[in-house]
């Protein structure tokens, strides 16, 4: 962690969001930090810099105090980019005189590090890698779950109670396991004891590709460490100081890149872009998220296709986009209450024909009577691979509240409810649901199936 003086710094530049409540907390952004300086492939600040903020930047008011804080931010991250490639970057708690006010700092750390991992997902799947061995690929399975399971404990529990009691016991000697008689507690305390060993795990399997593609490179492989405002370069970057932090070093490491395009910059090619989009159902805890990419000749109106598809609606109520204060609709509704604006033809405007308006977010209404908000936020524009059936679903979060159960409130309601079976109205719920709904479930089952009838519909 950082000195009081520059966490106090981090803090301040944190709060200039233009939604400060939906920015990193200080200790998610040391944990996104640290799972970004380990993550074996470079991630451009252009993508990284947004998400800490919400999705949004900052303005600008006092840009020299806005160097300031970039300068404090960038020396972070290239501090633990460095203590890695050093062997010194280490899990920053200890858990054996952990005091129970610091939970939550704990807490805050796994959720920005799981954000971090989220970023390049499939670096971190065992099934990427099927030369690793068996037990290789466990620990490191293992390993994802204790980070998932404290981030979303509900996702995880079920898994998690199927455990022998012999399992808890020999993670809790000398009967430490009575101090927790609650199954569940007793889990997050397992997960948390499990923690640091799993850092430890994730950090040896970065470092393992990192030597594997070191050699197909035949350069080395360190994420580039980002500028400070300092420099003498004048080049523009997205950090938020509006200074020169994100421009390259001079002398560059041979890496796997990611084609991003910068902010409010256009390639001048015939082939259609393609956009990364995170689509995100708001007021939501835990998260309900899903990871798209669409080609930039996607029109809206197939966009809200795709968009019910992966989350899991049906379809069956009204919908709007709303782009920098526009709406944008089906042109035969009818029911204009909710509109700010005269709405446009939803069909006639595609992602790439809206590419300066939709950075770096913008908003999608479902169900008027329900009001289901869901952020959209633009991750990247990258160049097309042409051998990649577009659009795609790229990894998700929970499954989407059931229809027409009253929006957030209602949907918090059924959560309680279902979890518990003594609640009187959870058989009548069940019986509603008429199916055997999991809030948590979602994985690459469901992904594998999305991406089938994605492939058949737009192939």
């Amino acid at each position: 962690m950082l000195p009081t003086k520059d966490k106090k710094t981090l803090e301040k530049l944190l709060s200039l969001a233009p939604e400060p409540d939906e920015a990193f907390t200080y200790d998610e952004l040391c944990g996104f930090l640290f799972g970004l300086a380990m993550t074996p492939e470079h991630i451009p600040p252009d993508e990284w810099v947004p998400i800490i903020f919400g999705g949004d930047l900052p303005e600008l008011k006092d840009k020299r105090e806005m160097t300031k804080m970039t300068d404090c931010l960038t020396n972070m991250y290239n501090q633990m980019v460095i203590a890695f490639h050093n062997n010194n970057l280490s899990f920053p708690f200890d858990l054996d005189t952990l005091r129970d006010d610091m939970l939550e700092e704990v807490y805050g750390w796994v959720s920005g590090f799981d954000e971090a991992l989220i970023l390049r997902d499939d670096l971190w799947d065992p099934e990427e890698y099927p030369k690793l061995s068996d037990r290789k690929k466990e620990d490191l399975m293992h390993s994802i779950m204790t980070i998932q399971g404290l981030v979303d404990p509900t996702e995880m529990l079920e898994m998690f109670e199927k455990l022998p009691d012999d399992v808890f016991q020999d993670a809790f000697p000398n009967d430490g396991a009575d101090e927790f008689p609650d199954r569940e507690l007793q889990i997050q305390v397992f997960l948390l004891a499990t923690l640091p060993l799993s850092i430890e795990t994730l950090q040896n399997h970065s470092r393992s590709v990192g030597k594997k593609r070191k050699k197909s490179t035949g350069g080395k492989n360190i994420p580039i460490p980002i500028r400070s405002g300092k420099t003498d370069q004048d080049k523009a970057c997205s950090c938020p100081g509006g200074g020169s932090c994100c421009a390259p070093p001079k002398k560059t490491a041979k890496i796997i890149k990611v084609d991003f395009l910068q902010h409010g910059k256009k390639r001048n090619t015939p082939i259609p872009l393609v956009f990364q989009l995170k689509i995100s159902l708001q007021d939501t805890k835990p998260p309900i998220w899903r990871r798209i990419q669409a080609p930039g000749d996607t029109t809206l109106e197939r966009l809200h296709k795709v968009i019910q598809l992966c989350m899991g609606w049906t379809d069956s109520h009204l919908h709007q986009f709303l782009i920098d204060r526009t709406c944008y609709s089906l042109p035969d509704m009818e029911d204009d209450t909710f509109r700010t604006s005269r709405p446009k033809n939803e069909g006639k405007f595609t992602l790439q024909d809206l590419h300066d308006k939709i950075l770096p977010a913008f908003q999608y209404i479902y169900d008027y009577g329900d009001d289901w908000l869901h952020k959209i936020t633009v991750e990247k524009v990258l160049g097309p691979d042409e051998g990649k059936p577009y659009p795609v679903l790229l990894a998700g979060r929970r499954a989407c509240p059931p229809e027409d159960i009253g929006g957030i409130p209602g949907f918090f309601h059924l959560l309680e409810v279902l979890d518990n079976p003594e609640d009187p109205g959870f058989e009548e719920y069940r019986e509603w649901l008429d199916e055997e709904y999991d809030p948590a479930r979602f994985g690459k089952e469901e992904i594998a199936l999305i991406n089938a009838v994605l492939e058949e519909m737009y192939s």
